[in-house]
């Protein structure tokens, strides 16, 4: 099974940011937030947000495992997020099977995890 992690974001101008801020109040550190959502007409596919709520840049790793058939598959990426800021992301799976997927955001260099979710689909 071949995981592919993409973020999806495109640059945001001032007043999406600021829109973006007033409608969600801030969270203390980095989590999933809003609808994890899958996507099957087009193949597998996760679609999941990282939001930062500190008023300072972090860089953070979003990790991925899936499993399926005793299989296991698992994939990391690193960014860099603005303050106060949302990045998009999107998982696809290669698989059409039921899979077990685990997703971990956390902070580097420190690796301290900040947010999990698990999902079956």
């Amino acid at each position: 099974m071949i995981l592919e992690l993409v973020e999806v974001d495109r640059p945001k101008s001032l007043n999406e940011k600021v829109s973006e801020f007033l409608a969600k109040p801030p969270q203390p550190v980095l989590r999933f937030y809003g609808d994890i959502s899958t996507e099957l007409a087009n193949g597998r596919h996760i679609l999941f947000a990282v939001r930062n709520g500190l008023p300072v840049p972090l860089l953070y790793g979003v990790y991925a495992e899936a499993r399926y058939n005793a299989l296991t598959n698992y994939i990391g990426k690193t960014d860099h997020i603005s303050p106060f800021s949302v990045d998009n992301w999107r998982l696809t799976l290669d698989t059409r099977q039921p899979a077990q997927v685990e997703l971990r955001v956390g902070l580097i260099p420190l690796e301290i995890l900040t947010d999990k979710v698990q999902l079956a689909i």
